[in-house]
């Protein structure tokens, strides 16, 4: 009822193909509520799934996060509210366990050097350290903003909601978020195979002005000047949430902080786009 095995064989091989190994495999998968009908049936089902799962220890009761994302179709990509509804909606906590593509935004908050406001280029940039009640990366560096993108919200309504609780942003800063881009990845972990595709943001705070967390998922924020911002990347890694750290190395390029003649540049910057 739950679910079930399916399997779809592969394309034909060429004719040609001199050796049985070199023919494809049949593909497997797992079908998630095969007989509902309707989002509301796959959407009560699956998470009486997760529960089972948690009463498992497969996914640990404090990573549940309680917040429900979208499933889609792999050729969709995000669709916001006023599209066509989801295939039905999954507990955040539980996307990898199923290899499914999750959403999330991050906001780059910088400021320009105080000394040469006519300098548009960014001077330091303010970063979150995660709060210790963290279930996960407690106490690493994070964007100014960020958080995952929960269903039957646009990117930009989700982007006004994380600033205002993550950093208490009055209302012309939030008017000031630009949108500039995305940084995706996927890797494989025990828990399954992680695919986020964060859509990425940046604000330039006002001289004087300084973030402050609203709901308690953030420790303090810091204000790193951009060499010691660079340097925690190249020297320090381990103080970063692992995406974090590729938001900045993005911004980094974006901002032009990092010399396209760095080895590895071209190589990395592909690398950011990977999923």
């Amino acid at each position: 009822r739950m679910c079930r095995y399916t399997s779809q064989d592969p394309p034909p091989a060429a004719e040609s193909a001199p050796d049985e190994t070199l023919r494809p495999s049949p593909t497997l998968a797992v079908e998630l509520a095969p007989m509902a009908d309707t989002v509301a049936e796959r959407n009560e089902i699956v998470a009486e799934l997760v529960n089972e799962l948690v009463k498992d220890g497969v996914i640990p009761s404090a990573s549940l996060r309680h917040e429900l994302q979208e499933v889609r179709p792999l050729d969709t990509g995000f669709v916001g509210p006023d599209g066509p509804p989801p295939l039905l909606l999954l507990e955040r906590a539980a996307m990898i366990c199923f290899g499914i593509p999750s959403y999330g935004i991050h906001v780059n908050g910088y400021v320009r050097n105080p000394e040469d406001p006519s300098d548009p280029r960014p001077y330091a940039v303010w970063v979150a350290v995660r709060s210790l009640s963290k279930a996960t990366y407690p106490g690493r560096f994070d964007q100014m903003v960020a958080g995952g993108q929960p269903s039957s919200m646009t990117l930009q309504q989700n982007v006004k909601k994380e600033c205002e609780e993550e950093a208490s942003l009055p209302p012309e800063v939030v008017r000031a978020v630009r949108a500039t881009g995305l940084v995706s990845y996927r890797y494989a972990t025990r828990k399954g195979l992680s695919t986020k595709r964060l859509v990425t943001f940046d604000v330039e705070m006002p001289d004087g002005m300084t973030p402050l967390c609203a709901d308690g998922e953030v420790e303090e924020f810091k204000l790193l000047p951009i060499p010691e911002l660079l340097d925690s990347i190249r020297q320090r890694l381990p103080l970063w949430k692992p995406n974090a750290a590729l938001v900045v190395i993005d911004f980094a390029m974006r901002h032009g902080l990092i010399s396209p003649d760095e080895p590895g540049f071209v190589t990395l910057a592909q690398k950011l786009r990977a999923a």
